[in-house]
């Protein structure tokens, strides 16, 4: 058995690769071959088997495949396959079309070097359907190249190979020839002209581009037709100062007026009047020209060239203030203002009773300093840009400086009023007067009436964490603030405090939690104070139609922005004796006062608490000798910063 079986299984793979050569040397595989070379050089892909045009003579019947393997396995002699697919017999009568149903298979899996191994055969439905319509580019190509297949071909030979004897490799598909004879094989010169021809067709498909020099003409056009309209320092058209030959004339007589033709920081206020700058900028411009040389007088030669560098480069006032305040950054910190409001006390006629108290002009400046950035430092990041400094007022506040005397007059930043309402309520605070109040001194405001959750929150850091900042401490940087936005809860950055101080989770939004955490500190005040209060749900639906945040039981902070009584509602949940004050008030009275004059709650808390602190008796000579005790030879607050020394 053993034998027989050995001998069996060698005549099978005969008779296998009989079959496969026989099949392979048929002339519809040579012809599908060349049509296939000839698509790939044309159009550079694969074709698939439905776009070749012997597509029709290739498939027969599987049924005859089926047959011979059975024979094989049977061991009997298995039936001749047919050699030649023509559609015409010897008596020229035509055959029958192969059965569609049955393309011819190979018995065995195709070897990696057969030139012809489709992966997907067609189906039964795609066999019944005509040819798929090639694209005009290549059936033109097609054509063209008709006559050089003909001359390409060759006839192969049909007769069986004989088994053992070495063959020719299946991808050229040819029989061996004498060497007189000349070899059926595809010329080179043939296959070149393929080439050119399809480049020719290659480049005859391609739609016409736009040459290189056209492309950037067109972009060119574009840019030309598309105006300005970022300028970082200022419109051109928009200066205001001057840099002429004339008006640098006038400012070479102004300074021939001196002595030696050199000027002070105090003399350079006309110049600054002529070249079309307020007066009050004169200490920046005299820092500006005297940076190098750290002189204390100034000469036209290093005016004019500081000058004219100054005004080639900034076009706006907004932008000129920022590269004299700051010539180094393009920001303004707390140091930066020093010089320009140390001038302005100096010199300013409102501010003359200060020159014999110079302990308070420190205090004085401070203040100023923390209001300018309350106001004008939107991004809360302790450094003013040049966009922060055009969307305030304090340019043109600054310039009003120059046209009022009376510094009062002028409640925007430089108020001497507001300070002195601004320390008075800090100094009240500060026991031990060391410029620090502690939690303990900051219940004792308003007569306690600040939530002590509030307060926790405010000294937590999570608030104002400035430079000077301590922990368990609050600086009188950071008291400024806080009192500004006690007084005026309708401010815009108050609304923003205050936000921070309620948003435990700092979500950006203040859940129904996180009022009711506030709200319990109330309710149990006015308890022990045996003041009837209204529960928290009732208080809650009240709050919500005074708000009327957009996203139902969220409350965010552009809702409180948008909304005329965000006051009320922070005063509900931070100070007791405000929120009570509010209940029993006529509820069409915050009606009135939002009809009424444009001052705000602070300048109006300024104004009231400014009267009281003056008309009380004795305050004069005992708060001067307090005050002189405390700022005998003080240094600036933002140049230490590890705080303030004290006596």
């Amino acid at each position: 058995m053993l034998n027989n079986q050995t001998k069996t299984v060698p005549s099978l793979k005969k008779k296998t690769n009989e079959l496969f050569y026989r099949w392979l040397s048929r002339p519809e595989r040579t012809e599908q071959l060349k049509e296939v070379i000839s698509i790939i050089r044309t159009s550079n892909r694969i074709p698939k088997i439905t776009e070749l045009k012997s597509y029709k003579n290739e498939f027969e019947n599987r049924s005859v495949c089926k047959a011979i393997m059975e024979q094989m396995q049977q061991g009997l002699q298995p039936s001749a396959l047919p050699v030649n697919s023509n559609n015409s017999n010897s008596n020229g009568r035509s055959k029958s079309p192969p059965s569609i149903h049955s393309p011819p298979m190979s018995p065995v899996n195709r070897m990696p070097q057969s030139p012809k191994s489709p992966r997907h055969r067609p189906s039964l439905s795609q066999a019944k359907n005509p040819e798929r319509p090639q694209s005009p580019g290549l059936l033109k190509t097609s054509d063209e190249f008709k006559n050089n297949y003909a001359k390409i071909q060759t006839s192969s030979s049909t007769s069986q190979p004989i088994i053992g004897q070495k063959q020719q490799p299946p991808q050229l598909l040819q029989q061996t020839v004498s060497k007189n004879e000349a070899k059926p094989m595809m010329p080179s010169v043939e296959i070149d002209q393929v080439d050119q021809v399809a480049k020719a067709t290659r480049v005859e498909a391609k739609q016409p581009s736009s040459s290189p020099t056209q492309i950037k003409s067109v972009k060119q056009a574009k840019k030309a037709n598309i105006p300005q309209f970022h300028f970082p320092n200022g419109r051109p058209d928009d200066k205001i100062f001057k840099n002429d030959q004339e008006t640098m004339k006038l400012v070479n007589l102004e300074f021939k007026l001196f002595k030696d033709g050199k000027l002070t920081k105090d003399d350079l206020g006309q110049i600054c009047k002529i070249i079309g700058l307020p007066k009050y900028w004169k200490a920046l411009l005299f820092k500006a020209c005297t940076t190098t040389s750290k002189l204390t007088h100034l000469t036209f030669s290093s005016f004019e060239q500081t000058w004219q560098k100054l005004s080639q480069q900034c076009f706006d006032r907004a932008t000129l203030f920022m590269k004299l305040i700051s010539p180094n950054a393009n920001y303004i910190v707390y140091e930066d203002w020093e010089p320009l409001l140390q001038d302005i006390v100096d010199t300013h006629p409102g501010l003359k009773f200060l020159h014999d108290h110079k302990e308070f002009h420190t205090r004085y400046i401070k203040t100023v300093i923390a209001r300018i950035f309350y106001v004008v430092n939107r991004s809360w990041s302790g450094r003013i840009t040049a966009i922060e400094l055009k969307r305030s007022n304090f340019l043109s506040v600054l310039e009003n400086l120059e046209t009022e005397d009376d510094i009062n007059l002028i409640r925007d930043y430089f108020s001497y009023e507001h300070f002195y309402v601004i320390y008075c309520k800090f100094w009240e605070l500060d026991k031990d007067h060391d410029l620090y109040i502690s939690k303990e001194d900051l219940f004792r405001h308003n007569n306690y009436s600040i939530n002590p959750k509030v307060i926790d929150r405010i000294f937590s850091g999570t608030v104002l964490k400035g430079r000077d900042w301590r922990e368990g401490l609050m600086s009188y940087y950071d008291f400024v603030w806080f009192l500004i936005s006690e007084e005026d809860k309708r401010n815009p950055t108050s609304i923003e405090y205050w936000f921070r101080v309620l948003d435990i989770d700092g979500d950006g939004i203040l859940s129904m939690y996180e009022l009711e955490y506030f709200y319990s500190e109330q309710m149990e005040q006015m308890r022990e104070r045996q003041i009837e209060y209204m529960p928290f749900n009732d208080l809650l639906c009240q709050m919500l139609d005074l708000v009327k945040p957009k996203e139902s039981g969220k409350i965010r902070l552009k809702d409180l922005k948008q909304c005329k009584m965000a006051n009320i509602f922070f005063d509900t949940f931070i100070n007791l004796e405000k929120y009570l004050d509010y209940e029993q008030k006529d509820p069409f009275a915050n009606i009135r006062d939002l009809d009424g004059p444009e001052q705000s709650d602070w300048d109006k808390y300024a104004a009231y608490e400014y009267e009281n602190l003056v008309s009380e008796d004795g305050i004069g000579d005992n708060q001067e000798g307090n005050y002189d005790e405390d700022f005998d030879e003080e240094p600036m607050m933002f140049g230490n910063q590890n705080g303030i020394n004290s006596n």
